[in-house]
């Protein structure tokens, strides 16, 4: 069969979806945008999530009409929701839970649900869906960490760390094919290798003896797990991007143990203190949560007080969702939509203009520049201090080609955004 696949949610999603894409290939499927199977690989992890993921499966079933024979899902929602989904959404042909993706290319001739109590591990061989010079590299699945709000360990499972060595193999495979850029991602990467006996330094040391010409993204680092050591090989080591993603969730120490972060305000701000002490061009993103069960309006001012204190190059801001299941779901307290909707606006106001400022740091700066899209006579892309897909963009000057990586400088800076203009500071092109 000709196959599509949709892939909603987090990146961790996408490489999953990959690695089924390989699965349908090596079976003799072809991948195409004219599908008579369509396979969509759902999000789960909040309410909202969810529901995008049922509307985009209502959707893809009116398919049928333009030729679409078969209907398959998989990913969270098949986990989190389980063998009620048939029911739910009769359109769908079949589903398959995350432990049975090794047998994909055998059940998806099949039809109903078929899934189990363990997660799966594996991502490679995957077939990459996104075009050099930039990919994801999952090194992990699950978490342990167990936050109060978070249904992540029981969709995805307790944490489960990679083998160095297939990780390692991964990226040789992935650097032969083209790709410059890898993105490191996992729940909470900080944590990889514990259940195993190993650390991320001892990863990061295995990929950066390979030689070649490329550069080491680490998303997703828990406050609390990103240790000095860290640190320092970030700073010592000119191919891992000097970016640090660390969700803080929340400034105050009452909140913080209720979403059993296992740190507190002091600890945040010796942790901040540290890395731009050690790197003070590093970029600093987090993520926080306003209208948590309980949050009050003094709780709240201190947040948006503290952000204006250590400004963060790039914030993302989630308004509370009571998800079943979670400690969190039970706590007193639980404010209205109005007003958590109030405070997200505040937050994301508040941090456009600290954005604004923050970026006017780079003006005149030589930075390489990923050209990602063409938009009408326009190049668009990305300095390598911006992450993919959460981050602003670079709109480029000069004559480039979609995936190269070119040497430039910051001409100019926006809210969110950057204009890069190819060649160096003295306008000679590279």
């Amino acid at each position: 069969m000709k196959f599509r696949m949709v892939s909603l949610g987090c990146p961790k999603n996408l490489v999953d979806s990959e690695y089924l894409a390989q699965k349908l290939a090596e079976a003799g499927h072809v991948l195409a945008d004219e599908a008579d199977l369509v396979v969509v690989n759902t999000c789960a992890f909040i309410a909202d999530a969810a529901k995008e993921s049922i509307e985009t499966i209502v959707q893809e079933g009116k398919g049928r009409e333009a030729g679409t024979r078969k209907l398959v899902v998989t990913g969270c929602l098949v986990e989190r929701y389980g063998d009620r989904l048939p029911e739910l959404l009769p359109e769908v042909d079949l589903y398959v839970g995350r432990s049975r993706y090794g047998e994909f290319d055998k059940l998806v001739e099949e039809r109903g649900f078929f899934a189990g109590a363990n997660g799966f591990m594996e991502t490679f061989p995957r077939r990459v869906l996104t075009q050099p010079p930039s990919t994801y590299l999952k090194i992990q699945e699950g978490c342990a960490n167990r936050c109060s709000y978070c249904t992540i360990p029981s969709i995805r499972g307790p944490l489960s760390s990679r083998s160095i060595h297939d990780v390692r193999e991964e990226f040789m495979w992935l650097l032969d094919h083209g790709f410059k850029e890898f993105t490191i991602i996992g729940q909470d990467i900080t944590s990889f290798g514990r259940d195993k006996g190993y650390t991320l330094k001892q990863l990061l040391t295995s990929l950066l003896g390979v030689k070649g010409d490329y550069f080491l993204r680490l998303l997703y680092m828990h406050p609390k797990g990103l240790e000095e050591e860290l640190i320092d090989l970030i700073a010592e080591e000119s191919r891992i991007v000097p970016y640090f993603d660390l969700p803080i969730q929340h400034s105050e120490d009452r909140i913080l143990g209720l979403m059993k972060r296992g740190y507190t305000k002091r600890d945040l701000e010796g942790l901040i203190t540290r890395i731009r002490n050690r790197l003070p061009d590093a970029v600093l993103r987090s993520t926080v949560i306003v209208g948590f069960p309980g949050e009050t309006d003094e709780e709240f001012s201190r947040l948006c007080a503290f952000l204006s204190t250590w400004q963060f190059d790039n914030l993302g801001a989630f308004m509370y969702s009571k998800e079943e299941g979670t400690d969190a779901a039970r706590l007193k307290g639980h404010l209205r939509k109005g007003i958590k909707k109030e405070r997200f606006q505040s937050v994301m106001e508040l941090q456009k203009e600290i954005s604004r400022v923050r970026l006017k740091r780079l003006k005149g700066r030589p930075t390489r520049v990923i050209v990602e899209a063409e938009e009408g006579t326009r190049k668009v892309g990305r300095i390598l201090l911006q992450a993919p897909d959460v981050d602003g963009l670079a709109f480029i000057q000069g004559d480039c080609k979609v995936g190269q990586i070119r040497e430039g400088v910051v001409a100019e800076t926006l809210d969110y955004d950057v204009i890069v203009r190819l060649g160096g500071i003295d306008g000679t092109n590279t």
